[in-house]
């Protein structure tokens, strides 16, 4: 991952006696663009291809938002378009790592598919988004300086200011590994 803890002490502040590091969009996206394009064929004939994903944090929203350019196959029929989907950012502790939940299709463009087709599309396809989402982290707290962020106590991780925050707070820190 390309997000030191060099470049996070320019995006760092304290408020209420927990340190806060922002990312940037430009950041998630740096460090999430190598894990795409990703395919889901969870049905025989039924696949679903994401690539390209554009993030973006919107001004006052909880949830990173992100844009694929993508292909869904149906019948050996590719359609090719635009999916975007919205996911709330998670920490789990036990990995070090912050993964995307509760992810939601908000739109799909699909070259010459009826409005009733793209929905059903939506319909059927936030379970193979959230699959997608769900294995691969966007943040990994693994190299030696992030371990010792992540051992000073992650009490939250959201969407804040048109950026991901991490707080951390001093009274939830870990002993070393």
């Amino acid at each position: 991952m390309a997000m030191y803890f060099g470049v996070c002490l320019a995006a760092c502040s304290i408020t209420d006696g927990k340190l806060a590091l922002d990312f940037s969009a430009q950041q998630i996206q740096d460090a999430i663009a190598p894990k795409f394009p990703v395919e889901n064929c969870p049905l025989p004939l039924t696949c679903l291809k994401l690539q390209n994903p554009q993030v973006s944090l919107p001004e006052g929203a909880d949830r990173i938002q992100l844009a694929f350019a993508s292909t869904v196959t149906l019948l050996q029929q590719p359609l090719t378009g635009t999916v975007v989907v919205s996911a709330k950012p998670r920490y789990q502790g036990s990995t070090g790592e912050i993964f995307l939940d509760d992810s939601q299709i908000q739109d799909v463009q699909l070259t010459g598919v009826p409005q009733r087709n793209l929905d059903l599309i939506k319909q059927y396809g936030a379970p193979l988004m959230q699959q997608a989402l769900q294995r691969s982290p966007i943040y990994s707290f693994k190299n030696a300086q992030a371990e010792k962020i992540a051992r000073m106590g992650i009490a939250d991780v959201k969407v804040q200011g048109g950026k991901l925050r991490v707080v951390l707070d001093p009274a939830l820190s870990q002993a070393p590994r």
